[in-house]
């Protein structure tokens, strides 16, 4: 088997869009898939005698709105992985070095996710994989803690601007959504997009600033990037609860 070469993530997003387009062009043969029905790509065996290359990816037919969702790869022996949704959700994030990912959505719709991984360097068969999220029957409320709750406002203006705090959430959002794997990394574009966002307002919101950056310091210096992920949709939950 002619093995192909990954040259770096560009190249593989590249072959991850192609995938796609061909994906949607032949959406009417789409197979059919069962609730965390198991699907699993082979490689041949090579004739080395090394182990059968699979990429196993399991993840429910359907959900409902504000279910959280795994779709896992973890059964797979693959070296590296890449992850693509379509369209395009802050509600998704990749964990565990990119074996598994979470999803949730606000609104009924389908989800194609299209997931690649590598063996030293040689490409496996892309797997694509529909989510439908379906409407639920009672809305689930979004869980806000308290106590986090009340620390947040007594960090923010007396008069706050709901359409600023909605920026802020998104902010927080889109960067924890980012696939950052280094807490410093995290942080520094969370600084830079909250200072484009607040712009000429950024002095009214210093304190929100300064107060959260010292949150951050105090309790999670020796946090890992998921508990600092959490901590960011969290903050964005905190930021959308307040009236």
């Amino acid at each position: 088997m002619k093995k192909l070469q990954v040259i770096g993530p560009i190249i593989l997003f590249a072959i991850l869009t192609t995938a796609v387009l061909t994906f949607v062009l032949g959406q009417k043969e789409k197979n059919n898939i069962k609730p965390d029905v198991e699907i699993v790509f082979n490689q041949e065996i090579i004739d080395d005698g090394e182990t059968e290359m699979q990429l196993i990816v399991k993840a429910p037919e359907t959900c409902v709105i504000g279910e959280m969702v795994t779709i896992d790869a973890t059964a797979s022996n693959c070296d590296t992985f890449e992850w693509l949704v379509i369209p395009e959700t802050i509600d998704f994030r990749i964990i565990t070095n990119g074996q598994e990912a979470l999803f949730t959505s606000r609104a009924p719709g389908t989800y194609v996710f299209i997931i690649a991984g590598t063996r030293d360097g040689v490409l496996m068969p892309l797997k694509d994989i529909t989510v439908i999220v379906e409407a639920s029957i009672v809305p689930l409320p979004v869980i806000v803690d308290d106590v986090f709750a009340t620390k947040v406002k007594s960090w923010l203006p007396v008069n706050t601007d709901p359409k600023i705090l909605e920026k802020l959430a998104k902010s927080f959002e889109r960067v924890a959504s980012a696939g950052h794997t280094e807490v410093a990394t995290l942080v520094k574009i969370t600084a830079l997009s909250n200072r484009g966002i607040l712009g000429p307002q950024i002095a009214q919101y210093k304190s929100f600033l300064i107060a959260f950056s010292g949150h951050l310091k105090t309790n999670y210096t020796d946090a890992t990037i998921d508990e600092h992920i959490e901590l960011w949709f969290n903050l964005a939950n905190v930021l959308r609860s307040i009236k």
